[in-house]
């Protein structure tokens, strides 16, 4: 979780268009930078981890 907020705030892309891409509501990406990870599942956290860094070392 921390990797993804921290790809979040040093992206070039806004909250918004993150949620864009990845399908998600952008309130998805509030709640996450809020802490509050039980509004996410996994594979919601595992979608926006690969649309903010689709070359990522991690592969999950």
């Amino acid at each position: 979780m921390r990797i993804v907020t921290r790809l979040i705030a040093v992206s070039d892309l806004g909250c918004r268009e993150i949620a864009r891409r990845a399908g998600l509501p952008a309130q998805k990406i509030s709640d996450l930078l809020a802490g509050r990870l039980e509004h996410l599942s996994l594979d919601e956290l595992r979608l926006v981890y690969h649309t903010i860094d689709p070359e990522g070392a991690l592969n999950y």
